[in-house]
């Protein structure tokens, strides 16, 4: 019920702010929002790429899709120029329409499994220390590699993913800026700390 007076509030408000309702689907239990900027590819179009990156981890994770269903209030392609895909804490998954429409379905895929790993961690208010934010985003981009590696197509997926990995906390989660990140067991060993 509560739910359902989230997803009539959220429509609502967009309703207000572009005096329309954007074209809306459920795929596998999940609500999926199109905000077309009419620049890469029409409704539909978009409404098909998500649909077949929903189908990706029905096929390799489906365990993931209840999680999906619980942790995330919808997903929302819309512009969001310089980010792939993003969670807003209002429980929404943002997916920039040139990412859908240009990337593969494994690669949208693996941003809805990236964000659907920030939702869970954040699910009820939550919310992860700042010096845990490489940490949070570690988690997620193991997520990614688990996922690619589950899947025919997932070369690209699986790359990001290693590279990503890779990368020291400040690059990694670039969003952390300059806080203090907490010295891991494997830095502190590294340094001989411990």
């Amino acid at each position: 019920m509560i739910g359902r007076w989230i997803r009539g509030a959220a429509a609502g408000a967009l309703r207000a702010v572009t005096g329309a309702v954007p074209p809306r689907r459920v795929m596998h239990g999940i609500e999926v929002w199109v905000l077309n900027d009419d620049l890469h590819a029409t409704d539909d179009e978009m409404m098909d790429k998500v649909a077949a990156a929903l189908d990706r981890v029905a096929g390799a994770q489906p365990w993931r899709i209840p999680m999906l269903r619980r942790d995330l209030a919808r997903i929302v392609v819309r512009q969001n120029t310089g980010c792939r895909a993003l969670f807003e804490h209002s429980g929404t998954c943002v997916l920039d329409t040139y990412f859908v429409a240009r990337f593969a379905p494994a690669q949208v895929a693996s941003s809805i499994v990236h964000e659907g790993v920030h939702a869970r961690l954040r699910r009820g208010g939550r919310t992860v220390p700042p010096d845990l934010i490489a940490w949070e985003e570690r988690l997620c981009r193991k997520a990614e590699l688990g996922f690619g590696l589950r899947i025919a197509d997932g070369a690209a997926v699986v790359e990001r993913a290693r590279q990503s990995l890779a990368l020291s906390d400040r690059d990694v989660a670039p969003l952390a800026a300059d806080v203090p990140l907490r010295r891991t067991r494997h830095h502190r060993r590294a340094r001989g700390d411990g």
